[in-house]
């Protein structure tokens, strides 16, 4: 009986235990940061964008480069996000909860730098081997 009455007690502990592990590791991460899910997923979309490109220029606040279609795509921050516009027109939404970006162009391609609204920074190089415009 005792056996018995000890396992039940032990049973309750693991599974409140496990209960409230998982409550703490979901929310544990800062509302304001960035899932990591979203960082790569706006990794992947601008490394396509980049590796179709031509002319690509990139100074402090914004990247520009020529798409497949021969338009000119500028990517920049607009308030707490960072959006992509074609030709000047539109506002695809590529990244939110961002406080600042920073881009950076160098002999092998662009480094990116991006920093949460949480204050979590974040950094990607992506590598272009084509011609650029400086």
């Amino acid at each position: 009986m005792n056996l018995l009455l000890s396992f039940f007690i032990y049973s309750i502990i693991i599974s409140t235990l496990t209960i409230i592990l998982h409550f703490l590791l979901s929310h544990s991460q800062h509302p304001e940061d960035l899932r990591p899910y979203e960082w790569e997923l706006f990794v992947i979309q601008l490394h396509k964008d980049l590796k179709e490109a031509s002319n690509i220029t990139a100074n402090k606040s914004e990247i520009t480069f020529i798409n497949k279609q021969g338009q000119l795509v500028r990517i920049s921050q607009y308030k707490n996000l960072i959006r992509r516009q074609v030709d000047g027109k539109g506002h695809e939404i590529f990244l939110l909860k961002v406080k600042n970006v920073e881009f950076q162009q160098d002999l092998l391609g662009v480094q990116l730098f991006v920093e949460s609204i949480a204050g979590k920074n974040y950094r990607h190089t992506f590598r272009t081997f084509k011609e650029r415009s400086n």
